[in-house]
């Protein structure tokens, strides 16, 4: 933001805490949707539906969180890397994974 933390201190006094609390409540949804999607893809049956549901979440996900970005006028490269890295990462686990995820049978 280019601010010190005094002068965000001089605009309101609880304006640090939130901010802080606002990263630590973001890096918490992060950590525990990568938990869940681990478990989805460790534990899970692989099939059809769950490729699907995984491209899904994967494309809103990343979508939002990059999408935001120029909607706001925030562009900066080295803050948008992880997340284009992490997409990417993404999308190549999504396709070595598309042959064997596309050829299970549904199970009922």
């Amino acid at each position: 933001m280019g601010v010190r933390v005094e002068e965000l201190h001089a605009l309101n006094p609880r304006l640090v805490p939130l901010i802080a609390h606002d990263r630590a409540g973001f890096g918490g949804a992060v950590c525990s949707c990568g938990a869940a999607l681990f478990a989805c893809v460790w534990c899970g049956t692989p099939s059809r539906s769950l490729w699907c549901v995984l491209t899904l979440v994967g494309a809103v996900g990343f979508g939002t969180a990059i999408g935001v970005h120029p909607a706001v006028g925030y562009n900066d490269a080295v803050h948008l890397a992880p997340a284009v890295v992490g997409s990417i990462a993404y999308l190549t686990g999504l396709l070595l994974t598309f042959r064997p995820y596309s050829l299970q049978k549904r199970r009922l």
